[in-house]
């Protein structure tokens, strides 16, 4: 009797998609009239599968009156959510068409600027080979911004920097990216091989983004070291930074994965010490999430390619 007991309380909290889309069209559109004739059903049939839907959650989603429409506070928190699945069905459809139709499919990825630029060639050159009839979207922008891209679903999976609190996120640390000191080939700290984090201070400092991954993580370092190292300049962006130290404008505090053999030159990387600093990439998607017929192949060569990579980005 339990087991039957259970099967029937499974049965009844399996979420019906047909519900799920049903609700999220009456919530958008703000009328069952409306939501039926969109979906192309009666208003029976329509109202039908929002009790069904209630039912698996066991509560309300909406409450009606003769005139007005509203969702409860459980329908309010739900409607997120609803939508993502709506939406991800939609796009599974329309990239299986595309597939049937067309034998290609789109892929939205998210990447950080700098491992798009030095890494990420390769591996697309690999892919198009194997694919070349498949598109690929890459989201290059920060660290906070490709996360935010795949917990809402814009971007099937990201590469990049993420803090410590993401249980939603299924990661696979790629490797370390040591930061360094960059300064012009004139500088005199240019013949150094190695540099302590307090030989900064009263230097002519080029900062990055006041809340971008690094930027936290070096002012760690200080507070904990009890360094007062303020920049000179602040930019957004490291290509900016990597500019201004090309041009003698001051040092700039880096990942090496900025920098590769066309900017070198006029450039020196010097390691830092005491103590050493590194950013993790690591290669994400949502716990929730299928990866698409075309983005599975791209996130699995992602994976096996980037593993490969040496402290050095070449």
């Amino acid at each position: 009797m339990h087991n039957m007991h259970t099967g029937i309380e499974t049965e009844r909290r399996r979420l019906d998609i047909l519900g799920v889309q049903a609700f999220v069209a009456v919530a958008e559109l703000a009328s069952f009239s409306r939501a039926a004739e969109h979906l192309h059903l009666s208003q029976t049939a329509l109202s039908r599968r929002i009790s069904k839907l209630e039912d698996a959650v066991g509560g309300l989603l909406i409450t009606r009156t003769t005139r007005n429409l509203s969702l409860t506070p459980a329908g309010a928190a739900f409607l997120p959510r609803a939508r993502r699945i709506v939406r991800d069905l939609s796009a599974a459809l329309h990239e299986l068409r595309d597939s049937a139709l067309n034998g290609y499919g789109n892929v939205v990825f998210g990447c950080l600027p700098t491992v798009t630029a030095h890494l990420m060639s390769d591996i697309i050159a690999e892919y198009g080979k194997q694919f070349p009839r498949n598109r690929l979207r890459i989201l290059d922008r920060s660290a906070t911004e490709i996360r935010q891209a795949v917990l809402e679903g814009d971007a099937e999976f990201g590469i990049s920097v993420l803090s410590s609190d993401h249980s939603d996120l299924m990661r696979t640390p790629l490797y370390r990216d040591p930061v360094v000191v960059a300064c012009h080939a004139k500088h005199p700290f240019a013949g150094r091989r190695r540099l302590q984090w307090r030989e900064l201070e009263g230097q002519q400092l080029i900062g990055v983004g006041a809340l971008s991954g690094l930027r936290l993580q070096t002012e760690s370092v200080m507070r904990e070291a009890k360094l007062n190292l303020s920049p000179a300049y602040e930019v957004q962006h490291l290509a900016t930074a990597v500019g201004l130290v090309a041009r003698g404008a001051g040092i700039a505090i880096l990942p090496q994965g900025a920098f590769d053999t066309a900017n070198g030159r006029d450039l020196r990387l010097i390691p830092l010490a005491s103590p050493a600093v590194s950013r993790q990439i690591e290669l994400f998607k949502r716990h929730d999430h299928v990866l698409s017929p075309a983005a599975a192949p791209l996130y699995d060569l992602v994976q096996l390619r980037l593993l490969e990579v040496t402290a050095t980005p070449g």
